[in-house]
């Protein structure tokens, strides 16, 4: 399963819905996690086409970016920090930590991830389009609160779809899925012009 995924239900992303779940199903992602950005017409799209997917939704607070998991309804943008983590929580879903201290993004700065440590279920150990101490920070913070470790490619184009993913076990619902992530193995692809394969347990598994 690859966590992080963009459609054109994202404002920068054209790819549409239906173009992202074939790439995933040509690649055996399954099933799908689209985490558009404020929105969640994406992945509502691909459930009524009859596609499995988990709704997901990168949300723009007024802090910076936070991933929900598991969403019923989307969550406004531009929230307080803390307003955005109990509309996920209300839902039932997942607050996931995605790209912690990557600066090119929209993250959350410290201070207002120890505001609301004890309410992160996930941090992204690998992100896609992040760079490797980045990565390597995301891993320690992880460790630091105790949490699984997730991972995306954090694709916007049909290329990046699954250059990192994490394989599990089948899941029911958000906290079976939380629950299994901690025995979930961590694959990428990574090189400069030859094509490497990692597997490793995320971080914190046994």
């Amino acid at each position: 399963m690859d966590l992080h995924l963009h459609s054109s239900a994202s404002f920068d992303c054209r790819v549409p819905p239906l173009e992202v779940a074939r790439r995933c199903g040509h690649k055996g992602l399954f099933p799908i996690f689209l985490t558009d950005h404020d929105g969640i017409d994406g992945a509502r799209s691909l459930i009524e086409a009859g596609t499995a997917a988990i709704v997901g939704e990168e949300i723009l607070t007024t802090e910076g970016e936070l991933i929900g998991l598991f969403l019923k309804e989307p969550v406004p943008a531009r929230l307080s920090l803390e307003e955005t983590v109990t509309a996920i929580k209300e839902q039932g879903g997942l607050v996931y930590l995605e790209h912690p201290y990557d600066t090119t993004r929209r993250n959350l700065r410290e201070d207002a991830i120890e505001r609301i440590a004890g309410q992160i279920d996930i941090v992204e150990v690998f992100n896609g389009r992040s760079q490797p101490e980045i990565n390597c920070r995301a891993e320690e913070l992880r460790s630091t609160l105790g949490v699984p470790g997730g991972a995306g490619s954090d694709a916007h184009t049909l290329a990046e779809i699954g250059s990192v993913f994490v394989e599990m076990e089948a899941f029911e619902g958000a906290q079976d899925f939380l629950r299994k992530l901690r025995q979930s193995k961590l694959v990428t692809h990574a090189g400069t012009g030859v094509i490497g394969r990692l597997r490793r347990r995320l971080p914190g598994t046994p």
